[in-house]
């Protein structure tokens, strides 16, 4: 027999048609997200999402974040993880991407682990700096061949935070074979000097902040000065005096090197 199609539908089936329905939607919601159906230009959660072009995220809240990774469970999982075949691993960048002469070439970080640039501070309230580590223990710590290799105006500068006992750059060896400082060039200190001395006298008096009692201050004639020597430096505070052993007869010259 056919069916009607025109004929009214009575009020028992359209209640178990509503029902039905309702159970699909609800079946479909109780399928994970990663095994549904997606837009194929959705980055889906817990699974790799590969990709030709590049995905970006852009945040333009104030004092926002554009993407935060957190590694919160047992053992050592990395909170982001960068990798890369020809290029640095992690490459980051502040206020405006490195702009240098001759340019920039990514190749040049083929076998870089992290990559940061950032331009030069404005020398008041901000300094500028490609990468930036800090810890109580070492901020930045380097391991290998080479430890730490710097290259630059200051290949590597340390300064110390001026509290008693600080120490800008610090210099170790386990023991006698090994060299705790090398230098390759001329040294410069400005805790040394060369001073005029008039004819006549029989000892100077230099005066230098932190020198003290204990100080070493070592001391020598910077000119010939024949049958005349520096006889003692005796260092005090602030200050340190060369003696001669006999007054001079003519002008001289005295360098001088204090150490502690």
């Amino acid at each position: 027999m056919a069916i009607d199609e025109t004929a009214p539908r009575s009020r028992r089936a359209l209640l178990a048609a509503a029902a039905g329905a309702a159970g699909a939607i609800a079946a479909s919601a109780a399928i994970p997200g990663s095994i549904r159906a997606a837009d194929p230009d959705d980055v889906v959660k817990g699974t790799d999402n590969p990709t030709t072009a590049t995905t970006t995220v852009t945040n333009s809240g104030d004092d926002s974040t554009a993407i935060a990774g957190h590694a919160t469970g047992i053992g050592h999982g990395y909170g982001v993880e960068g990798t890369s075949t020809g290029g640095a691993g992690v490459f980051g960048w502040s206020v405006s991407a490195p702009d240098w002469d001759p340019p920039f070439e990514p190749a040049n970080t083929a076998v870089t682990g992290v990559f940061g640039s950032a331009p030069a501070g404005n020398g008041v309230d901000t300094y500028g700096a490609g990468v930036w580590g800090y810890s109580p223990d070492a901020g930045v710590y380097g391991s290998g061949s080479t430890g730490v290799e710097g290259y630059g105006g200051y290949g590597v500068a340390g300064y110390s935070n001026g509290l008693a006992g600080g120490i800008g750059v610090f210099a170790f060896s386990p023991n006698n074979t090994a060299i705790a400082l090398h230098a390759q060039g001329k040294v410069h200190f400005s805790r040394s000097g060369r001073k005029k001395v008039t004819s006549g006298k029989a000892s100077i008096v230099v005066t230098l902040a932190g020198v003290t009692a204990s100080s070493k201050v070592f001391a020598v004639f910077a000119s010939n000065e024949s049958g005349r020597w520096v006889r003692a430096v005796v260092p005090a505070s602030g200050k340190f005096t060369v003696y001669f052993n006999t007054r001079l007869s003519s002008a001289a010259y005295v360098s001088w090197f204090v150490l502690d």
